[in-house]
């Protein structure tokens, strides 16, 4: 993994919120917060999704939006990622989190229609930088080998020297405690989804917090042959809320954030976080993130300085 005074050198922005509460921040709000990430190292965002159910991030003429043409989420961060010399992956559509139980074809289709407009309103940014394919997954359900072979090919098709990304999970116990994949299994299934996306798919940033601890270094083992294999990058999805509590997210203890970090750095090249904004950013609506950033920072600066 490059060094970098901050472990974490990347993050989603996720606009068009799910799970976690939308924090209704002014654009001006957003501009101070890309200034955060620029401020911890972070050169890298991540635009979870464009369109999501019956929401778009940008006056759309094509897909259900509540953006009015002066309002421009996507605008926003290309411009402002481009003055801070940030890479920005733009997320796909997605109609809903299974994409109609896996009817990958209707994906591709409104994602012709999607990533023909994106081209045309925002090409032009050098900030834009790559894909990223929202449809997330940990086995063969919702057809996912054809639904990530496709819209991989659609982005190459499309964008042949923007480089997609992707960020699954792990069927850990964490995530399945009744049906797990151990790491041998995980690496099986994963040489099986992804054995037509060789040149298609260029990074996979698996999310860590679908593990248990005691498993997590297994998992990226297993993940680094299958990247070798296929000749991808393989990147840590370092989370940084937790998942083992309650059922709404909240900011992680940073004693276990910095566990995984440390297991992490052995074997990635880049760490993502989903997400800054909300769960280590020092303006965050949670006042526990606030202190997270405040120990994160701490304790990388101090530890930069004594490998000095």
């Amino acid at each position: 993994m490059k060094k970098n005074q901050f472990p974490i050198t990347a993050t989603f922005i996720d606009e068009i919120t799910y799970d976690i509460p939308a924090s209704n921040w002014s654009d001006d709000q957003w501009r101070q917060d890309l200034d955060n990430m620029k401020n911890v190292g972070i050169d890298t965002l991540v635009i979870m999704r464009g369109v999501f159910y019956d929401k778009c991030i940008y006056p759309s003429k094509h897909f259900p939006t509540l953006k009015e043409e002066g309002e421009d989420f996507a605008k926003l961060i290309f411009e402002e990622a481009q003055k801070r010399d940030m890479k920005v992956f733009l997320g796909l559509y997605i109609s809903n989190l299974t994409w109609n139980d896996g009817d990958y074809k209707h994906e591709v289709e409104q994602n012709k229609i999607y990533i023909e407009e994106v081209l045309e309103r925002y090409g032009h940014f050098s900030s834009f930088y790559g894909w990223y394919i929202p449809q997330e997954g940990c086995s063969h359900y919702y057809n996912l080998k054809e639904t990530t072979q496709e819209l991989a090919s659609l982005c190459k098709e499309y964008a042949p020297d923007k480089p997609v990304l992707l960020s699954p999970f792990f069927k850990g116990r964490n995530h399945h405690p009744n049906d797990t994949f151990a790491p041998e299994k995980t690496e099986e299934v994963w040489l099986d989804l992804l054995e037509n996306c060789k040149g298609k798919v260029d990074i996979l940033a698996f999310q860590d917090g679908t593990s248990p601890l005691e498993d997590y270094e297994e998992y990226l083992k297993a993940m680094k042959r299958v990247c070798e294999k296929y000749d991808m990058h393989l990147w840590a999805n370092v989370e940084t809320f937790e998942r083992d509590v309650r059922a709404m997210f909240f900011p992680i203890p940073f004693d276990v954030l910095r566990r995984k970090i440390a297991i992490a750095e052995k074997h990635v090249e880049k760490c993502i976080t989903f997400e800054f904004s909300h769960f280590l950013s020092p303006q965050s609506i949670f006042p526990s993130a606030k202190n997270l950033h405040d120990l994160y920072t701490k304790y990388y600066t101090e530890r930069a300085k004594k490998q000095k």
